[in-house]
């Protein structure tokens, strides 16, 4: 069973999903930060719903604790559209962790994520399907090698899935490093962002590993349809990666989503992607990316 912020649903119910993205969140009061909130709902109703008439199905909400997660109102895009959403538990990188957490020792961090996962969050005790991790940019700060290490320690204990933001694409073999050292399977583990970096060898060493990548930063370069990360993905799928590679838009910024006068929104890697993509790999390839190996991912 997947939870999600209706509840729990069998997996062969998840389809297609898109495994990294942003409905609902509000990362600080920082003017500089505007272009990252999403706070209205009825705008995140609207993408939801275009998602859908694509074919979507399930959408994983990667909003951690302090930036601004709700799964309230996740919930509310939930029984609006029909469509599947997870939200997570767990701790961006050490920028966007909250001052408290400081205050914390390790057992109680612990504590704190095994409770939201085991007994879950809010007045109505929603259960998270994933948990978040985050690490800066070229480094991993002693902040964030101690999340990491208590999340390791967590995904040991529940089985909860987990998804990662490597800023830049950068630090992810380390972070399977610090993951799997505490515990965590790394057949569970999927990196978000990674494609930022363009390095093929790279990515195949995280594939290496066990772990997955998530290919999310595609949408950004309309002008040539993504030709660099098409090819790209072709040449992973060629080296027998195609069970490693999810697709998401990760379009958590006003200027991806239409609704905020955005663009390409939630509908491009069903449509525009998808087009280009079978110009070079199979459509047997291609639903991996976008259901098999998320669903996977999500459900072991």
């Amino acid at each position: 069973m997947i939870n999600t912020v209706i509840g729990p649903i069998e997996t062969h119910s998840l389809g297609t999903t898109f495994i990294h993205e942003h409905l609902y969140v509000i990362p600080n009061e920082l003017r500089k930060y505007e272009d990252y909130t999403l706070d209205d709902i009825y705008h995140s109703i609207a993408e939801v719903m275009a998602f859908k008439q694509v074919g979507g199905n399930t959408i994983v909400d990667l909003t951690p604790i302090n930036y601004g997660r709700n799964p309230l109102a996740l919930k509310m895009i939930a029984e609006a559209t029909g469509v599947n959403v997870l939200f997570v538990t767990g701790f961006h990188k050490e920028e966007f962790q909250p001052k408290w957490l400081t205050t914390l020792n390790d057992n109680e961090v612990f504590e704190l994520l095994y409770s939201e996962i085991t007994r879950g969050v809010t007045s109505q005790s929603l259960l998270p399907g994933a948990m978040k991790v985050g690490t800066s940019k070229n480094e991993v700060t002693f902040a964030e090698q101690r999340i990491l290490a208590i999340a390791g320690q967590v995904q040991k204990e529940t089985g909860i899935p987990i998804i990662t933001h490597c800023d830049d694409g950068t630090m992810g073999l380390e972070q399977i490093d610090y993951l799997t050292k505490n515990g965590a399977n790394a057949s569970s583990i999927c990196l978000s962002h990674v494609d930022l970096t363009k390095d093929f060898h790279y990515l195949a060493q995280i594939c290496e590993t066990g772990a997955s990548i998530c290919m999310d930063h595609i949408g950004r370069e309309l002008t040539n349809h993504d030709a660099d990360r098409v090819q790209l993905i072709k040449r992973l799928v060629d080296a027998g990666y195609e069970n490693q590679i999810c697709l998401s838009g990760d379009m958590g910024r006003k200027k991806y989503l239409p609704t905020y006068g955005g663009t390409p929104g939630l509908t491009y890697i069903l449509t525009s992607l998808k087009e280009e993509l079978l110009k070079v790999i199979s459509e047997t390839a291609f639903n991996k990316m976008i259901k098999i190996n998320p669903i996977r991912i999500l459900s072991e």
